[in-house]
């Protein structure tokens, strides 16, 4: 077969792919929020923090307020917090992908210029996601646990390979929801 009849080809199929009412009804179930959003909205709130690290002595303290975007589709985070004596803000965005199937988040906070981008999975309807950072992240990968509590706790423990290169904590925040 010439080339020019293959480009003709592939042409035509992705015109039919595109243009299907299935593909276009797919595509707009996938873009609207289910229950995987409906659950990651009820953190909608504001909540004081507890931030430890493994290894210190002692608690730092920040709150945080968490908003739902753009139709339900997202939550968005800002968390004001003192820790060892500095003020540190930090934002963050959550998300679950419909068509792939996946948690997404994205970090940022002033000790950094970076955003940190993270994938997840939950086996237990969103009560527990376990997310890992992807792409562009400098050192090891980094691991996040959500872990809802309650309808007013939650708590996000932060880890990374340890010297023995298994997976160890160094940091874990407990969200109570402000009454």
């Amino acid at each position: 077969m010439s080339r020019s009849v293959t480009k003709c080809l592939l042409s035509a199929l992705v015109v039919m792919v595109l243009f299907t009412p299935v593909s276009r009804a797919q595509m707009s179930a996938s873009s609207q929020p289910g229950p995987e959003q409906a659950f990651l909205a009820k953190r909608t709130g504001e909540y004081t923090r507890a931030i430890k690290f493994v290894g210190q002595q002692g608690e730092w303290s920040g709150t945080s307020k968490i908003s739902v975007i753009l139709g339900g589709r997202f939550i968005v985070e800002e968390n004001h917090d003192t820790v060892m004596g500095h003020a540190v803000e930090g934002m963050r965005i959550f998300g679950y992908d419909n068509a792939a199937k996946q948690y997404e988040m994205i970090s940022m906070y002033t000790m950094s210029t970076a955003i940190t981008k993270f994938t997840g999975k939950s086996e237990d309807g969103g009560k527990t996601i376990e997310y890992t950072t992807i792409g562009g992240n400098s050192g090891p990968p980094l691991h996040a646990r959500m872990r809802q509590i309650d309808d007013d706790h939650f708590v996000v423990t932060l880890s990374t390979a340890g010297p023995d290169g298994k997976d160890a904590p160094f940091q874990e925040t407990t969200y109570t929801r402000k009454k």
